[in-house]
Formats: C-alpha cells, sequence, structure tokens
C-alpha cells in the first residue's frame, strides 16, 4: 500500500511543478507577445519613412526624405491615424 502512495504523492509533485511552470512561461512569454503586436504594426519597425497622407515623392522629400519612388505599405498603425493613413516606403531611391 505504501508504494501506491509514493505514487500518487510524486504525481502530485510532478503536476505542481508542471503548473508552476507553465504559469511562469504565460506570465514571461504573454507581456512580450503582446509589446511584438504592438510593434510590429509601427511604420517606423516596417521600414516606413512615416505616415503621410499621399506616398507622392514631391510631399515626402517636402518633408525631409530621400527622393525616390515611395509607395503605401498596407497593414500599419498609420491606418489607426486621420488624414495620414498611408505608411510610406522608401522602394527606389533617386539620388539627388
Amino acid at each position: 500500500m505504501r508504494k501506491a502512495q509514493s505514487i500518487s504523492i510524486n504525481t502530485i509533485v510532478v503536476a505542481a511543478i508542471a503548473l508552476i511552470v507553465l504559469v511562469v512561461l504565460i506570465a514571461i512569454f504573454g507581456g512580450r507577445i503582446r509589446n511584438f503586436g504592438e510593434d510590429s504594426r509601427s511604420c517606423q519597425s516596417q521600414g516606413g519613412v512615416g505616415c503621410f497622407e499621399s506616398c507622392d515623392s514631391d510631399t515626402l522629400v517636402a518633408a525631409g526624405n530621400q527622393p525616390g519612388i515611395y509607395t503605401n505599405l498596407p497593414g500599419t498603425d498609420c491606418e489607426d491615424q486621420g488624414e495620414n493613413d498611408k505608411c510610406c516606403v522608401l522602394v527606389v531611391p533617386t539620388g539627388g
């Protein structure tokens, strides 16, 4: 009978340790995943020069950016802003 009790106690101890490890892992990675999600939507983290109303080269050069061909990168935090809803990314620099 004693052997059956020790197996039961061992099982409980292993389950308790596994539960503690699981809670610690969720606490550590849960916060980091949330931060990663926020950072990955940022226009600048995606290589964009910023949020603008238009990705027209003249507009962006006037704002102090490098001359070149720009395009809109959808799915960034710029879409959450009113008029400046385009994340402009430099595709082809033209020098100058």
